[in-house]
């Protein structure tokens, strides 16, 4: 099991490198070409490049000169969208997280375009390294026609794809453009979920406390499990699971994250298969858990405040996405459950991420880099006077945003002391205090207390 573990370990890195999607398409093209050459001289192909000589190059020294141009061309293309790619990851990493990096290294596209180069280039050196050149005719039937008419328009598709790049590459480092991806997809995940939670019961966390502990086996961050294959095992040992820790915690070898309703610790081999199921490594990947989105969403928040950047436009609009996304999240259930069959008694739970860890783990560091500017505070009371409008002010979403609320009021109160400013965020709070005056009273009372 550790083996398997080990394995699909490497295939997540293999599939999400950048060289994946390239060194695919350079293998389709190379057998693309050898397929082309096998076809080149056979009668019926013969007879078809005499037929439509007028588009096909007719002689040895025109067809090594056209394939040597395009090599050297793609070639080209190749290393400047290569380089760009760098610039970008670099830029990403400095301008807005270091979290976008992988992100941006597995996006399908650029991967496509790039490996379209490089099957272009195999393809052509294939075609350039088999022309025939014994006979002092030169006729069309002594060089691989068609394949240099297929290089040909893969060298014209080749600038196609390079004009795209430059569009596609342009926009991965605008700030508006990489938050919008980041919404979409985010909102995505959570949809689907969402969708997920519809015909689930709730279920209370009480319940699996006197449940059996299982111990980690491995150190690191915890980013997933393999649900369907989980799901298979407890439904055939007839047992059930919960997953005690949210995505993206640290744990270490030995540390209890599981809970099993039954006592199966002696049975190591049955551990060792439910272990190999959960999934620890370093990247964050939106397609694993919506959090890593909002994650990256606040420290694009945090980048656009540092000194260096000074983009408190865009530190707003990462904080009205991150209110939209807490929003949603307000119809998601505190526990997920999962399942092979929908009667199965078997069930797999997951502690889903409460609203009061999503607050903490996003606004804090935007609260802590924002807390002297009147502007970006004003929006960050507005996004909360959102949320709570939307929670109506009451119930226990509805007290850990108030409770989160004071923090704020506190930040405020130490280091914003100019008279004018300070009455902009007296009015927002105002705003905030019609959605439940009695809890708004409180707010304005600890807020005039500076």
């Amino acid at each position: 099991m550790i083996k398997f573990h080990s394995l699909s370990q490497s295939y997540r890195k293999v599939i999400n490198s950048i060289a994946f999607y390239p060194s695919l398409i350079a293998i389709v093209f190379l057998v693309s070409a050898l397929i082309t050459l096998f076809f080149e001289y056979l009668e019926p192909v013969k007879q078809f490049e005499l037929r439509f000589s007028f588009i096909l190059v007719d002689s040895v020294e025109n067809a090594r000169t056209i394939l040597s141009i395009l090599i050297g061309s793609i070639i080209s293309l190749t290393v400047f969208s290569f380089s760009m790619v760098m610039v970008v990851l670099n830029t990403a990493s400095m301008n807005l997280s270091p979290r976008l990096v992988p992100g941006l290294i597995s996006k399908k596209s650029h991967q496509l375009v790039l490996g379209f180069y490089l099957g272009s280039i195999i393809y052509s050196t294939i075609m350039l390294i088999n022309i025939d050149d014994v006979s002092s005719n030169n006729t069309i039937l002594d060089i691989p026609a068609l394949g240099i008419l297929f290089a040909l328009l893969q060298g014209l598709a080749s600038l196609v794809c390079f004009v795209y790049f430059i569009h596609s590459i342009s926009q991965t480092i605008q700030v508006d453009s990489v938050l919008n991806s980041l919404f979409s997809r985010t909102k995505y995940e959570m949809n689907a979920l969402v969708e997920l939670h519809q015909n689930q019961d709730e279920v209370s966390s009480g319940k699996f406390e006197q449940w059996h502990e299982l111990q980690s086996n491995t150190g690191g961050y915890f980013k997933g499990v393999k649900a369907k294959q989980l799901c298979n095992i407890l439904a055939r040992e007839e047992l059930s699971l919960y997953v005690c820790v949210k995505q993206g915690y640290f744990t270490v070898k030995g540390y209890p994250f599981l809970r099993c309703n039954k006592p199966i610790n002696n049975d190591t081999q049955l551990v060792e298969e439910i272990l190999s199921c959960f999934i620890f490594y370093v990247e964050e990947y939106i397609s694993d858990h919506y959090s890593y989105g909002m994650t990256q969403i606040s420290e694009i928040a945090v980048k656009a405040m540092s000194p260096g950047i000074n983009d408190p436009g865009s530190a707003v609009k990462a904080i009205d996405m991150l209110s939209l996304l807490l929003i949603k999240r307000m119809e998601l259930k505190d526990i997920s459950v999962s399942s092979v069959q929908k009667n199965a008694t078997s069930r797999l739970f997951f502690h889903e991420i409460s609203i009061n860890e999503l607050l903490h783990d996003n606004f804090t560091p935007i609260r802590h880099y924002a807390r002297s500017d009147a502007f970006v505070m004003e929006n960050i009371l507005e996004a909360f006077k959102n949320m709570l409008f939307v929670t109506s002010g009451k119930g226990l979403v509805s007290e850990e945003i108030y409770r989160y609320l004071y923090a704020i009021i506190s930040d405020i109160n130490r280091n914003i002391v100019n008279h004018y400013d300070r009455e902009v965020l007296r009015n927002m709070l105002e705003a905030i205090s019609r959605v439940n005056p009695e809890e708004g009273d409180k707010l304005l009372t600890y807020y005039d207390k500076k």
